[in-house]
């Protein structure tokens, strides 16, 4: 009987020792699996993360090419054409070159293309592509000079106001005609002296220069400006972004009009420099250049 009990007692131990480990054993697979399942979450965040970092890098190199590379090389490489009379299309004129200033440099086509009374233009004649700049229009292709004059100026202390840029051959046909009216109504001229008076005061339509989108007129009275702070800067200063005075002092046999001192006309750095250097105006300056 002894010997009985003392087998089943040890049944009974060893089965409790089997069931103790069993109970570890179980215990330290969870706490693996759960370990695991930490790990495999913080593996997909790390690839979540990682995804929505590249995603937002290529947005922000789609945004960047569309709105900086796309327009730059629009407007460097695809021109409009330029300087005939009703043109329109692209045209694949090469690159301009840069001066000093960092402002590209135009033939002499676009530059010191003019309209005036021997080299009129019908009421087709348009710029291809006209910009909003200091508060009216020009030509897109001075756009850059015309902020760095303004810039340069404000630095020193002076304020370029800007009255009229582009003007339409119709408006300039309206303000013609209403010169003429004006003088009529004064009653001591006949309607030729009147609209020769006025021709020589607001050009006819199709005969202003204004309508190149190259000209600018300046806040100020004209009889006076010559006597201003910024008349002396703009004398000493604009030809370095381009820019010179349409119609200067004694050159109305050249212009047809009368001297105005607010007007400035965009020629380019180099034929600025060469004007000034011989006190020409834009229209003996090309003859001069035909001649030679």
């Amino acid at each position: 009987m002894a010997r009985k009990r003392k087998k089943q007692y040890s049944i009974g131990n060893s089965s409790r020792g089997q069931l103790g480990l069993g109970r570890r054993s179980m215990f330290v697979s969870q706490e693996k699996q759960a370990q695991h399942q930490a790990a495999r979450r913080l593996k997909v965040w790390s690839r979540v993360v990682a995804a929505l970092l590249v995603l937002g890098l290529l947005s922000m190199g789609a945004l960047f090419a569309w709105f900086v590379i796309v327009p730059y090389l629009h407007q460097e490489i695809v021109r409009p054409v330029s300087g005939v009379p009703g043109g329109s299309g692209v045209s694949t004129e090469p690159l301009p070159e840069y001066d000093s200033m960092g402002l590209p440099e135009y033939s002499n086509d676009v530059s010191l293309f003019i309209i005036n009374q021997n080299s009129p233009v019908t009421a087709d004649y348009k710029p291809e592509s006209l910009v909003n700049v200091e508060n009216i229009q020009v030509d897109s292709r001075i756009v850059d000079a015309l902020r760095q004059l303004t810039s340069a100026a404000k630095d020193d202390g002076i304020v370029l106001i800007f009255t009229e840029g582009y003007v339409s051959y119709e408006e300039q046909a309206q303000r013609y005609n209403q010169q003429v009216e004006k003088l009529r109504e004064e009653g001591t001229r006949t309607v030729v002296m009147a609209k020769t008076e006025a021709r020589a005061e607001i050009p006819m339509a199709g005969e202003s220069d204004f309508q190149t989108g190259m000209c600018l007129r300046l806040a100020g009275n004209k009889e006076t400006y010559v006597q201003t702070k910024t008349y002396s800067w703009l004398k000493t200063n604009m030809g370095k972004y381009g820019f010179v005075f349409r119609y200067p002092e004694g050159k109305k046999d050249y212009t047809g009009l009368e001297q105005d001192p607010t007007v400035l006309r965009y020629v380019g750095g180099k034929n600025a420099a060469a004007m000034q250097q011989r006190s020409m105006c834009l229209e003996e300056y090309r003859d001069n250049l035909e001649m030679d």
